[in-house]
């Protein structure tokens, strides 16, 4: 009972003082505010302990990322200046997965542990500083090579901060905002980083510093993109029968296909006054690491690939660049310039990344197959070929192939040009909106690609089974002829095919002459040939066909119409007199168009124009009597006059 009112008495008590304590809350701590509303001075203690070295993850740092020797000189008030007037084109406005961010290399490497001290100047705000350049998280993978998180960013301040990470790292400076002039940072603590600056460093030079550093990381550096690599394979690789000699050479051939084959293909300059078609102003980057988070390898910013010699020797070998045998790092910034939010469909996903690899052979002349073999072109070829109807681009198993999938867009850049993706990644940069629906992004690519050929590209996608909408066909086929080469046939390996005159219009008649005309008149075809020499003939032989006969011209696509030419036969028997125009989108339901009585011309060209504009794909022509009463008609030629 004591016990009872004891705990009775001393909860009142602490009731009583948690309520004199704090008003507010309730709870027994100051709450951070006085009276008036301001902030009271304090806060956490700052870590300004330059002398003192933090080794607690010495032992995890020595496995990766790597130390600095003791005897690498730390600087003292080392000078950075940097241009940080970079634009604002960015993943969002490029409409692209990944763009290059505002992350500015200074060429300083932080020693594990060690804390490094950077001034920033006065009214310089909106900057912080990454230290690490292994960005990737691997938490919860299984199992680690390395730790989870290894780098870390903070904001920077003007006046005196200060940073440390227990793993050490590359230093970056990261800008939220543009400066118009260059910003001069303040650096101690660091160690000088070895990196290779294209159009600065010297070759022998540098490769003697590489040498002569305990750095375990260094970046080779252009303007257009940015490799993060380990100096002890580079350093294996200086004792190696192909060693790294010229750098530079190396480096201009990396920036160029930066320059040309991503940003230059995607229609991006650096000058340009939109800037939805402005290069991005920071580099691209690629780090190696131990234990990428996914795969081999994987796209973003930065892009990740295993550190192995596999990834290490297609970062550094200037012969495999000029061959374009470098597939993995083409391949994941593929990924990076996609626009899966306009044109780039869903089963695209490893296909449209892999352009920018042809692309990149292409321009210096390498064979693209040096990279996937060609095995994946003849059954893509075939299934091109094979009748048209029931084909399924996306889900046919001829094509559950991303190579193969590459291929009606490679027939494209080789018929028409490489100005196509251009094209279609500017015009997918300038649209009014995003893609709603699958649907809408292979209208767009369609639409686009026949701007470009200045052809309606119907027959060619109708070819590949990739369904493109009634109202697409219809805005098309108003611009444009339709395309009149079977261009699916074409190899982009060999170089051979195309070339084959197609007519993509059908022509079909109730009644023709199959035998008694030879092997190419008395057809319905003959009609559709372009030779005004040959002819249908409604049958004669055998037995005879009789009045009406009907026509039906299929113009392949939704198509705006003004009227029909006839050419008759230059013969007076079978020249048709009196007939009924029709038309259809469906071929089930016709609209009567008119009447028109033909002239009695042989040989001559007549034409019926509508009494207004039709728009349809079948044509129908119900032919229902002659000039000579007989039962008989023909016909040289039929087509439709458009607007």
């Amino acid at each position: 009972m004591k016990n009872a009112n004891f705990l009775s008495k001393l909860l009142m008590l602490l009731v009583l003082m948690g309520f004199i304590s704090c008003k507010k809350y309730g709870y027994k701590f100051e709450d951070g505010f006085n009276a008036s509303g301001e902030v009271v001075p304090g806060g956490l203690p700052l870590d300004t302990m330059m002398m003192q070295i933090d080794r607690t993850m010495y032992s995890r740092a020595r496995i990766f990322p790597g130390m600095v020797e003791p005897s690498e000189p730390r600087v003292v008030n080392a000078k950075v200046v940097l241009d940080l007037n970079f634009s604002a084109s960015n993943g969002k406005l490029l409409r692209i997965n990944v763009a290059p961010e505002p992350q500015f290399s200074i060429g300083y490497y932080a020693p594990a542990g060690e804390l490094i001290k950077i001034v920033v100047p006065a009214g310089i705000n909106g900057l912080s500083v990454q230290v690490g350049g292994h960005t990737d998280n691997l938490t919860g993978k299984e199992p680690l090579q390395r730790d989870a998180v290894i780098t870390n960013t903070k904001q920077l301040f003007p006046g005196v901060n200060y940073v440390r990470n227990l793993y050490g790292g590359t230093i970056y400076i990261r800008a939220d905002i543009a400066f118009e002039k260059p910003v001069e940072l303040t650096i101690t603590g660091a160690v000088v980083s070895p990196d290779f600056v294209l159009g600065v460093s010297n070759d022998a030079q540098w490769i003697a510093q590489v040498k002569a550093s305990t750095v375990p990381w260094l970046e080779l550096r252009s303007s257009r993109v940015i490799f993060l690599i380990p100096r002890d394979f580079l350093i294996r690789n200086f004792n190696s029968s192909k060693p790294l000699v010229n750098p530079t050479a190396l480096m201009k051939e990396w920036n160029a296909k930066f320059e040309l084959d991503y940003n230059g293909w995607m229609g991006l300059s650096d000058n340009s006054a939109d800037l939805r078609d402005r290069s991005p102003q920071s580099a691209w980057r690629e780090v190696l690491d131990i234990q990428p988070s996914v795969g081999y390898g994987h796209n973003g910013f930065p892009v990740v690939a295993t550190m192995d010699s596999e990834w290490f020797n297609s970062v550094i070998s200037l012969e495999q660049l000029q061959s374009g045998a470098n597939w993995g790092t083409y391949h994941e910034f593929g990924h990076n310039c996609q626009q899966p939010s306009i044109w780039s469909w869903e089963v695209l996903g490893e296909t449209t990344n892999n352009l920018f690899n042809y692309k990149v052979a292409n321009r210096n002349g390498a064979n693209f197959s040096i990279q996937h073999g060609d095995d994946w072109v003849a059954p893509a070829l075939a299934y091109a070929a094979g009748p048209t109807g029931a084909k399924k681009f996306d889900t046919d198993a001829g094509m559950n192939d991303p190579f193969k999938r590459m291929i009606p867009f490679l027939q494209i850049f080789e018929k028409y040009g490489y100005g196509a993706m251009t094209h279609l990644y500017t015009e997918a940069r300038h649209a009014t909106r995003l893609a709603n629906t699958t649907q809408d992004k292979k209208d767009f690519v369609y639409e686009r690609f026949s701007e470009f050929a200045n052809v309606n590209l119907l027959p060619f996608f109708n070819a590949w089974g990739i369904e493109v909408s009634s109202v697409s066909t219809a805005k098309i086929s108003k611009k444009f002829p339709l395309l009149r080469k079977k261009i699916w046939t074409y190899n982009p390996m060999t170089k051979l095919g195309g070339n084959e005159v197609y007519n993509p219009y059908v022509i079909t008649a109730t009644s023709e002459e199959l035998t008694g005309e030879g092997a190419v008149n008395g057809r319905a075809n003959a009609m559709i040939d372009g030779d005004n020499n040959t002819f249908w003939h409604s049958q004669w032989n055998g037995a005879t066909g009789q009045m009406p006969h009907t026509i039906v011209l299929d113009v392949a696509t939704s198509t705006t119409v003004k009227g029909l030419y006839f050419i008759t036969r230059n013969s007076a028997d079978q020249l048709p007199k009196d007939i009924e125009v029709y038309v259809s989108e469906d071929k089930t339901n016709w609209t009567k168009v008119g009447s028109k009585q033909l002239a009695r011309l042989q040989g001559q060209k007549i034409e019926y124009l509508f009494p207004a504009e039709k728009t349809g794909r079948y044509f129908k022509v119900v032919i229902l009597n002659n000039h000579s009463n007989s039962p008989y008609a023909a016909l040289a030629e039929l087509n439709i006059i458009k607007p």
